[in-house]
């Protein structure tokens, strides 16, 4: 069993409760019909916990990643939709407008994601 140092639980616990915050955001942003600002607020959520669940298969503690195959790591972790978004110029994916019907279906994904995320981490926390 792998001893998790403290600094690393509450590294990983910050991470995924920002992802929590952002994607609770996201939430408010398509309640206001604002799909563009939901998805801007659900893209960083869904990089914050596809980080946890590289650090949880790749424990940076035991051994550090290079930046460039932690990043590749990182987005191989995402779920399908924002899988096709990474491949895309973010930059001007994230400034198009977005309606509220067509961010929702990224802001559920996102949402289920972090959430999943939250039960490995606690499952794996749990173990340690």
């Amino acid at each position: 069993m792998t001893v998790i140092p403290t600094r690393w639980k509450t590294t990983i616990q910050d991470q995924l409760d920002d992802a929590r915050r952002r994607v609770e955001a996201a939430g408010r942003q398509l309640a206001t019909g604002d799909g563009g600002r939901a998805l801007q607020a659900a893209y960083p959520a869904v990089v914050a916990a596809a980080t946890v669940r590289v650090w949880l298969e790749a424990p940076p503690w035991a051994r550090p990643l290079p930046p460039e195959q932690m990043q590749g790591m990182v987005r191989e972790a995402f779920p399908s939709r924002f899988a096709a978004l990474a491949v895309l110029d973010l930059r001007d994916v994230l400034t198009s407008p977005w309606t509220a019907a067509a961010a929702g279906p990224y802001v559920d994904e996102a949402r289920a994601f972090v959430k999943e995320t939250g039960e490995r981490v606690a499952t794996w926390l749990g173990q340690g």
